[in-house]
């Protein structure tokens, strides 16, 4: 077994162990607290592999360089893709329709970016980073309209 496996398996079994006091082995996290806390943050780790940045000194890329930078884009895709399949648990579901769909539109979306991720492909790595992105804020504008803003009217 890979070292980061076992790794990961030691801090979930003890992170497991660690839980609050009251709260029941199994329960999950808030949705606010799953989207606020793991979704975003993952998110963020995954877009960062297509961020371009633009100043006096000219345009740098972050696109994954290395065998274990393109393999870290491939693992953060992939835990997206978990984690659409973890919104769909009936404890999450609102029981509106849309959620289901708009959780397996990002699990796709998410296993696309994996797929680029490990053909090593820059552009579509960009293009399914997007696809993403889109899919969050497909989900937002239905559930959560308050995180996401309308851009001002162009002025006539």
């Amino acid at each position: 077994m890979p070292r980061r496996i076992l790794i990961a398996a030691a801090l979930l079994t003890f992170g497991t162990s660690m839980l609050r006091a009251g709260e029941p082995a199994g329960a999950p996290l808030p949705l606010s607290e799953l989207m606020g806390h793991v979704m975003q943050r993952n998110a963020v780790q995954f877009w960062a592999w297509s961020a371009t940045e633009t100043d006096a000194a000219g345009t740098r890329s972050a696109e994954p360089r290395t065998a274990e930078q393109w393999e870290d884009a491939e693992s953060d895709a992939l835990t997206l893709r978990q984690l659409a399949l973890v919104l769909k648990a009936p404890s999450y579901d609102p029981g509106d329709p849309r959620w289901a769909r708009l959780a397996s539109d990002l699990e796709a979306a998410a296993s696309a970016a994996a797929d680029a991720a490990e053909r090593k492909d820059v552009a579509a790595l960009i293009r399914t980073g997007e696809a993403v992105n889109d899919r969050c804020v497909a989900c937002h504008l239905v559930f959560a309209p308050q995180l996401e803003t309308k851009p001002p009217p162009v002025p006539l």
